[in-house]
Order: structure tokens, then C-alpha cells, then sequence
């Protein structure tokens, strides 16, 4: 993250996307300092804009306490079935709610993220990448972005704070885009029969190499279409958002 922004970048929202299932917060780290850390390192590099932070994957796998210190903190939670593929997804979708010269910063394997963050940026958007790209050039080969990940958050002494711009929200795109905006109500969510319900529909599916229909029950698999997470400030109570299948192509 050595880069600095455009002065008009500098200024704008920063969206950034964390792939909790090729990170997640490492062994004796405090959970609740990696949102504060991702801010404050942003904020050392110039970046003034507001800044929301999501945690992406499959939730329900990692530890409860880890997830309320995250959204204790000011992290958002988005519960996926697919992780990395999940994470490009909601980076191109919020391309329609937040225009150019918007920041989009991917927390990932850095082959993986590098991808999908080219695709916006030749859009107009300005990106962020945590790692130098020297060094996770020379650790692709190693399949994961763990090590990269853990001396990122330890590049500096922790601090006991808040991030001080992001107004966290859930989202279950399991369930087609339940949402929630307390910690307590998305535990309660994912026992909810509902949610018991989807979860083995989509994984039957995932665990096969398909992709399940991010729709209602009730819609045929061959008019799939991809949820689309709106806006922080705007979720309606259990609303699912739809768009084509072309959007998503070349991903």
C-alpha cells in the first residue's frame, strides 16, 4: 500500500473488501484492531473519504467472538457461499452504486484480487492493494495470502480504536440478501429455518464445482441471476436486488 491517491481520489468513499477465507485474522491477533489498522493505514497514505470495511466469506465457520470483536469495530459482515469468487462479485456490483473516482481495496490472494481490481480500474476506478506487489509477486507461488496478510497487520504497534467512518451492517447472500444491522440478530439468523434450509441447497452445489442460484426458491436455475448487496445506508428488510448474468462475465 505504498501509492498515493489522486487528490480526487483521495477524497471519494473507499470500499474495502476483506476474503476472510484466504485471510483470516491470524493466531493471538485481536480482531478488533484489523478494522482500525485498515483505517489507519489508509489514512496515512492520504486517503480522506469515508471508508466501509466488509469482512466476506462464509461466516458461519469462523468463531462467534472473533466475528462480534469484528463487527464490535466497525466491520461489516457479508456471509457467502463462495468466498475469493464472492468478494469480485461485490466489487464489481457496488460500481453501480458509488461511480469513479471511487477506491476499491481487496484484502485476497494477491493473483486473485489482482484480476478483478484491473477490471475496475480500466473504468475509471482507483485501487488498493495491501500488499507491495514486489512481495506478493514473489509469493504466488505459495498459493494463499496468509503470510503477506499477518505481516500486514502487524506492521505496526496496535491501537485500542474504533474505525471511525464505517456503519456496519450484515448480509446473508445465502439467504438472497437478508439483512440486519446488529451483531445478535445475524447470530440469530443463521439458526433461523430459513437459513438452515438454504444452507445445504448451496452447498450441495458449490461442493460439486456449480454455482448456486442466488434467487427465491422458486425461480428455475436456468434464469440465475446474481444478488446484488445495496448500499449500507439503504437495506431494506430482506431485500434481494437482481442482476444479469452478463455483468459478471469474464470473472
Amino acid at each position: 500500500m505504498e501509492r498515493r491517491p489522486t487528490i480526487e481520489a483521495a477524497g471519494a468513499a473507499i470500499l474495502v473488501y476483506w476474503d476472510m477465507q484466504m485471510c483470516p485474522v491470524p493466531d493471538g491477533y485481536d480482531a478488533r484492531r484489523v478494522g482500525p489498522f485498515i483505517e489507519r493505514s489508509l489514512r496515512q497514505l492520504g486517503y480522506t473519504g469515508p471508508i466501509t470495511i466488509t469482512a466476506v466469506g462464509l461466516l458461519s465457520d469462523v468463531p462467534e467472538q472473533i466475528l462480534e470483536a469484528l463487527f464490535s469495530s466497525g466491520v461489516s459482515l457479508s456471509n457467502v457461499p463462495y468466498g475469493t469468487r464472492d468478494v469480485a462479485t461485490l466489487v464489481l456490483f457496488r460500481t453501480f452504486d458509488f461511480p469513479p473516482p471511487a477506491s476499491f481495496m481487496v484484502i485476497s490472494h494477491p493473483e486473485d484480487a489482482a484480476v478483478f481490481l484491473d477490471l475496475v480500474s480500466e473504468i475509471g476506478y482507483n485501487t488498493i492493494f495491501p500488499f507491495p506487489l514486489k512481495e506478493a509477486a514473489s509469493h504466488l507461488e505459495d498459493d494463499d495470502g496468509k503470510p503477506l496478510w499477518e505481516n500486514f497487520l502487524r506492521a505496526e504497534p496496535p491501537e485500542e480504536d474504533k474505525c471511525s467512518e464505517t456503519g456496519q451492517s450484515w448480509v446473508c447472500r445465502v439467504c438472497h440478501g437478508v439483512t440486519g444491522r446488529d451483531f445478535q440478530s445475524f447470530m440469530t439468523h443463521l439458526s433461523t429455518p430459513k437459513h438452515i434450509w438454504e444452507f445445504p441447497r448451496w452447498h450441495t452445489y458449490a461442493t460439486s464445482g456449480n454455482q448456486i442460484p442466488c434467487v427465491g426458491s422458486d425461480e428455475s436455475e436456468d434464469a440465475v441471476e446474481a444478488s446484488v448487496e445495496a448500499p449500507l445506508d439503504s437495506y431494506p428488510e430482506n431485500a434481494t436486488s437482481m442482476v444479469s448474468e452478463e455483468a459478471t462475465k469474464g470473472l
